[in-house]
């Protein structure tokens, strides 16, 4: 990974460039840490109740903080959106846990 200011290599652990101090950009988490299955699933993690909004960003690949600022107007807006997010949370499957990767 490389600095987008200075073109120094940077840490992939690291926040910010050791040369000259920009923000380093945010990796994205590994592929492998979520089982894709294609299928809508709520995931287990990066959830605020029950991971519906959280569950359509992802297989959508929406921008999170925009669904749940959409779905929060809905439910306050019409009063539709409760409804329609409860439905949600019993019929989108939970996903599966992701398993820790083999160290050899």
């Amino acid at each position: 990974m490389f600095c987008t200011q200075c073109g120094n290599k940077v840490d992939p652990s690291s926040r910010f460039c050791t040369a000259c101090g920009a923000p380093a950009a945010a990796v994205p988490p590994p592929m492998g840490s979520y089982p894709n299955t294609g299928q809508l699933t709520r995931p287990r993690h990066n959830r605020m109740i029950a991971g519906v909004c959280a569950g359509f960003a992802l297989h959508y690949g929406w921008d999170l903080n925009l669904v749940r600022v959409l779905t929060a107007l809905m439910i306050v807006l019409t009063g539709v959106g409760a409804i329609a997010y409860i439905a949600a949370w019993v019929i989108i499957p939970e996903a599966p846990y992701a398993l820790p990767a083999k160290s050899i």
